[in-house]
């Protein structure tokens, strides 16, 4: 519709442009660009005066310049032939400290150094080389040889670095350029530069120009009043060197002056006499140029200056955009003016295509609202936003029909969510809630729990995405809510499920797996050798059976923490003779070997039916893949002073390494296919792993492709604890905010002989940590104001704490690898005394 509109539009328009209802517009036009030129014609005399005096300035300002840095360098010369009025005799290492305090490399950049030629007499020539090389220059002799009634060598020469280095003992006045300007500077007493020259300094490189500043030194106490005096009493000269490039490179700096110069030495522009051109020359037709003539210590420098494209292009650039802004002025006035004429029609066709379009926005709006609609009734997830800066909070409603509320029925506030909130949770969940406004992140995921009207709780999952401003404190927050009651109910169910087919299926498999052992060992006579056979094939999976019931229901209480440990002293020999004894009956039916070697004899606090569940997975798991006639043994060691390695080997084939990474995962086998050739759960290493990280050790394996495989694990030694300190010795903090748990760890550890105290909170223990020195800190990971983990983290990064002994001691059934420090020592709760002083005694020790 609006296309069709838009071409009759353009038809209509461009004709109604030369009608003669437009005259107006036509005659602003042509007034509009007349005046325009005249204001162009006014805008270029003007750039042409302002680039004329911003030229003569820049000139100034580089004559200015190097007038300046001249009389600075000048004014160093002084400051030397001062130093030589003051002491007579200046020695290397004072001339060598004068230079350096000068700084000439940071104040005066460009400067090639400060030097000293001395008066030398033909008659003392071989005394003056003998007392330099004294000095240590061994190889000290003045240049260029020949004899001549005085020398004027370079003695002193700083900074002596190797440029420098080339001119140590030149007579500088046996090259006529430099006998001129020293000759003249020794007559009338005052400074002298000297002409163009190649200085000695130009040893590598670009070859440059070279000028020197000599002033004069006399003798004191010697009349100086006519010439003659003068050169009789001429000490010698302080004089400076100067590479044309890089003093002025020194002079301008990283200005850009949009300047062509070059200096000549003399009064004319000689080629011969050019001592230093820009790198860029401007053409010869440059529209600004000059010639200054600088008269500086007897000679003269002529500077040639001229404007750089990129200077007239800074006065002429604007000259452009006013013209095109002048006639974008001038027709924006023309067509201005002329919609008038017709402007009606033009308001009716655009008020139809605005109108097309909001029909089509609004089409789309409400499209993606239905779209968004259908996701959340999909999804049955409810929305929300917080939005702080407002101080207002919106629901959906299907958010409040999660929690049985209507909209509206509640009053609306900010704080809305922790009237909701089951009331125990409240703490816990400010305190998250604060570390996650304070990080940086912008996304959060949290299982919250949540009073429906009827009074039950209600499990939600809650995501979030946070909106910060620049400093990164948080504005608006807004997400979804998931109802996990039904969630929740399935587990349940299925945990339910696991327990009560584990329980129920014991009782009859007992019945037949009892039957079948006793028909099987002839109690009820002999059974001809066809039934024999069905027979025990039937017992020994019912066997299988009742190993994976058994497997389930452990991995099922260890799932829902309800594994219980009956801790006890025990001695290990004991222990390990027992478990061999109870596996002896399996390896002889496979035509395998058990043997008990290296069983030392040390005392262990464990629960003495789980490390016997433990020691008979491995043994079972060797005797299964070791060859018939093959060998399983047994054997501890003790890797340090207080623990014990518990280790079995068989004589299999090995583990695969691409399986070695998950020997410990649940349902894990290295062989998983229907057909594989021995039996098992896939549960049994992983219930080991749990037993004996819940009894304090630790399990690993040693293995090798065709070599056999060594499973191991480690437990500590109780008699490590033997020596707990006396009273006063130990300054214990204790952090727990259970207050039961917290008084029982402090009567274990004050029984003990520990000075102990203890705090509930993060914030409590961060002040107790910066205020006194402990030996050593208890620590649950779950505190109402952040996790200890957290305050690890603080403590390693401490270096006044970073040593600090640690015992983690958490209810969690398994700890995370992540947060795992391998300088803490971690127990799972419940613990007895033992335990504790056990870890303990590790924390301090390591």
């Amino acid at each position: 519709m609006s296309e069709p509109s838009t071409i009759k539009s353009a038809r209509v328009d461009l004709p109604q442009l030369f009608n003669w209802r437009n005259g107006i517009a036509w005659l602003v036009l042509a007034f509009t660009l007349l005046g325009q030129l005249l204001i162009l014609q006014q805008l270029r005399a003007n750039s042409d005066r302002a680039a004329e005096q911003q030229f003569e300035l820049l000139v100034g300002k580089v004559t200015n310049a190097i007038e300046q840095r001249l009389i600075d360098h000048e004014q160093i010369l002084f400051g030397a032939a001062g130093l030589f009025a003051a002491s007579g005799e200046v020695s290397r290492a004072q001339w060598r400290a004068y230079v350096e305090r000068q700084q000439l490399a940071d104040r005066y950049p460009g400067i090639q150094g400060v030097g000293f030629s001395k008066v030398v007499r033909a008659s003392e020539r071989d005394a003056h080389e003998q007392s330099i090389r004294a000095e240590g220059f061994a190889d000290y002799r003045i240049q260029p040889e020949g004899e001549r009634p005085v020398y004027m060598p370079i003695v002193y020469l700083e900074p002596f670095n190797d440029r420098n280095r080339a001119a140590f003992g030149y007579d500088m006045y046996a090259e006529p350029v430099r006998h001129q300007a020293m000759r003249q500077a020794a007559s009338t007493g005052k400074s002298r530069i000297s002409g163009k020259v190649v200085l000695r300094q130009e040893t590598h490189g670009k070859v440059q120009a070279g000028v020197l500043i000599y002033v004069p030194l006399y003798h004191p106490a010697m009349p100086l009043e006519t010439v003659e005096q003068r050169m009789d009493a001429l000490l010698g000269f302080a004089y400076s060197p100067y590479r044309m490039d890089d003093l002025m490179e020194g002079i301008l700096g990283a200005a850009d002056l949009n300047l062509s110069l070059r200096i000549y030495s003399g009064p004319t522009q000689q080629a011969e006499q050019l001592l230093f051109a820009s790198k860029e020359h401007a053409p010869g037709d440059a529209a600004h140029s000059q010639d200054v003539q600088l008269s500086i210590y007897g000679g003269t420098w002529t500077l040639h200056m001229e404007s750089l494209p990129a200077f007239e292009s800074g006065f002429s650039a604007n000259e452009g955009l006013v013209a095109i802004l002048g006639a974008g002025i001038s027709l924006l006035l023309f067509f201005l003016i002329s919609s008038l004429a017709f402007r009606q029609r033009r308001a009716e066709i655009l008020a139809g295509q605005m109108t097309e379009r909001i029909r089509e926005n609004k089409r789309a709006l409400q499209l993606s609202e239905e779209r968004l609609s259908l996701a959340l009734k999909g999804s049955n997830d409810g929305l929300w936003d917080l939005n702080l800066a407002a101080d207002t909070f919106y629901a959906s409603p299907r958010t409040w029909h999660m929690l049985g509320y209507q909209p509206g029925e509640l009053q609306l506030s900010t704080r809305l969510w922790e009237q909701v909130l089951v009331a125990e949770d409240l703490p816990r969940t400010r305190a998250q809630l604060a570390q996650t406004m304070l990080s940086r992140l912008d996304q959060f995921t949290s299982e919250l729990r949540f009073r429906h009207k009827d009074g039950r709780t209600v499990p939600v999952l809650v995501r979030g995405y946070i909106q910060r401003d620049a400093q990164g404190q948080p504005l608006r927050i807004s997400g979804t809510s998931m109802d996990l009651t039904e969630h929740k109910r399935i587990e349940q169910m299925k945990n339910d499920f696991v327990s009560t087919v584990s329980h129920e299926l014991r009782t009859p498999l007992t019945s037949i797996s009892g039957a079948l052992g006793l028909i099987n060992g002839g109690a009820l006579g002999e059974v001809p050798p066809a039934m024999q056979q069905m027979l025990e094939i039937a017992y020994r999976n019912s066997q299988r059976l009742g190993h994976l019931i058994n497997d389930l229901l452990d991995m099922e209480k260890i799932a829902a923490g309800k594994m219980s440990f009956d801790m006890h002293e025990h001695s290990l020999r004991q222990l390990l003779e027992e478990a061999l004894a109870s596996n002896q009956a399996f390896a002889a039916q496979l035509g395998v070997n058990c043997v008990l070697r290296e069983a030392v004899d040390v005392q262990v606090w464990v629960d003495a039916s789980r490390l016997q569940q433990v020691l008979g997975n491995f043994l079972s798991n060797a005797i299964k893949y070791t060859p018939e006639g093959g060998e399983v043994s047994l054997h501890c060691s003790v890797p340090d002073a207080t623990h014990v390695r518990i280790s079995v080997t068989d004589q299999g084939p090995g583990i695969a390494a691409e399986f070695r990474a998950r020997v410990f995962e649940k349902f894990a086998q290295a062989d998983a296919s229907d057909s594989r050739q021995k039996g098992g759960t896939g549960l049994g290493l992983a219930i080991t792993k749990e037993f004996i990280e819940r009894m304090g050790g630790k399990v690993g394996f040693d293995t090798a492709e065709g070599q056999g495989t060594t499973f191991w694990c480690e437990l500590p030694i109780l008699e490590t604890c033997a020596s707990t300190p006396e009273p006063g010795q130990g300054h214990l903090l204790v952090v727990e905010d259970e207050p039961d748990t917290g008084r029982l760890l402090y009567l274990m550890l004050h029984d003990a002989g520990y000075s102990v105290e203890r705090v509930q909170s993060l914030h409590a223990a961060r002040e107790k940590l910066a205020d006194h020195r402990y030996d050593a800190i208890t620590l649950d990971l779950h505190l109402p104001d952040g996790s200890g983990a957290q305050l690890i983290e603080e403590i390693r990064r401490n270096p006044l704490t970073r040593h600090l002994p640690i015992v983690v001691i958490s209810a969690a059934s398994h700890f995370d690898e992540k947060t795992r420090d391998p300088r803490v020592v971690w127990l799972h709760k419940p613990i007895s005394t033992a335990q504790l002083l056990v870890a303990l005694g590790k924390a301090l020790n390591d």
